[in-house]
């Protein structure tokens, strides 16, 4: 299997990042909040990494175009930009004194849709890279 670094550090932020988030998003407790703070933005940073890696490192493969015209794909991008939409969100909701409190109610959607992105995730690289083996 020939695929490339960026490709490969998806997939394995794919496969370990809902844990990571789903434990970052269940440390907000009083004494934990630095903890949690810490691992929601270390996790937001390997998101952009890894998105930056794609749209901007990467020279984009044959099948790409194939990828992209499935239905499945549109499915990930929409969870995607929904994600990236919800970390500002987050992000904005914690540094506005009165967003604070909506801050609360609204991570648990945040890192729903933050899980299904980095599990949709997860098909481009089989079709990518597996399936173009056969």
């Amino acid at each position: 299997m020939t695929a490339p670094p960026q490709a490969v550090a998806g997939l394995v932020w794919a496969i370990v990042g809902p844990p990571v988030v789903l434990f970052a998003a269940t440390r907000v407790r009083r004494g934990r909040l630095r903890l949690h703070a810490a691992l929601m933005l270390a996790s937001v940073a390997i998101e952009l990494a890894v998105f930056v890696s794609f749209k901007l490192l990467m020279a984009p493969g044959p099948r790409r175009p194939l990828l992209t015209a499935l239905p499945f794909f549109k499915v990930h991008l929409a969870f995607a930009v929904a994600t990236f939409a919800g970390l500002a969100w987050q992000l904005a909701s914690r540094a506005t004194p009165r967003l604070r409190p909506l801050h609360r109610h609204t991570g648990p959607y945040v890192v729903l849709v933050w899980c299904l992105a980095l599990l949709t995730g997860v098909y481009n690289y089989v079709f990518l890279y597996l399936m173009s083996r056969s």
